[in-house]
C-alpha cells in the first residue's frame, strides 16, 4: 500500500440467492446459509451459521470422501446428516 490508496486485484458486485435451510439430524441442529450465483457456476458457498465454517462445493463434491467432514469439522455421523439433507437441495438448482 503506498500513499494511503488501496489496490484491489478484484473488486466487484455480483448478485446473489441466499437459501436459510434449518434440520434437525440425528446429533445436531444445522442452521445453513447457501449462496447460489451465476459467477460460481455449478457450485455453492455452504455457511453453517452455529460453527462459523464454510466451503464452496457443488453436489458431487458431497460425495468425495471425507470433503465435507475436513471443510466443516464434521464427524462421520454428522457429514452423514449434512449430505443427506443438503444433496437433494443442491441437485434441484
Amino acid at each position: 500500500m503506498q500513499n494511503d490508496r488501496l489496490t484491489f486485484i478484484k473488486n466487484e458486485q455480483e448478485n446473489s440467492n441466499i437459501r436459510l435451510v434449518s434440520f434437525k439430524g440425528g446429533l445436531d441442529r444445522f442452521d445453513l446459509a447457501i449462496i447460489s450465483s451465476d459467477c460460481l457456476g455449478d457450485e455453492f458457498i455452504i455457511v453453517d451459521l452455529n460453527t462459523n465454517k464454510y466451503s464452496k462445493l457443488n453436489a458431487s463434491m458431497l460425495d468425495s470422501t471425507e470433503f465435507v467432514e475436513h471443510a466443516f469439522q464434521y464427524s462421520q455421523l454428522e457429514a452423514d446428516d449434512f449430505r443427506a439433507y443438503l444433496k437433494p437441495i443442491l441437485q434441484e438448482n
